[in-house]
């Protein structure tokens, strides 16, 4: 069998897509790709957090055995404070999944 040269949508290159990738795409039930590897791989890389760290505190306002009211725990996290994401420390963490 052989390979189906499909053109990248995005930087409009030639990648070609194996005959195994079409079996395995169909078989998780999702669409071939449309953007190179390359392309690909590059998105991914923006959507990852940047190379910094900001000091936050511990958002968790529930309470645990390790405090009643708010918690004061401090630390360092790559997620800055304007991001809609919550973030707990550790054992806020834990207790919240288990």
């Amino acid at each position: 069998m052989n390979s189906e040269t499909k053109i990248c949508q995005n930087c409009k290159k030639d990648f070609a897509i194996e005959p195994e990738d079409f079996s395995f795409y169909e078989k998780i039930k999702v669409p071939p790709p449309t953007w190179c590897p390359n392309c690909r791989h590059y998105q991914r890389v923006l959507n990852r957090n940047p190379n910094k760290l900001w000091h936050r505190q511990c958002v968790c306002d529930k309470k645990h055995a390790h405090h009643a009211g708010n918690c004061e725990v401090e630390f360092e996290t790559s997620y800055s404070p304007d991001r809609p994401e919550i973030v707990y420390c550790e054992k806020c963490y834990q207790q919240e999944v288990y």
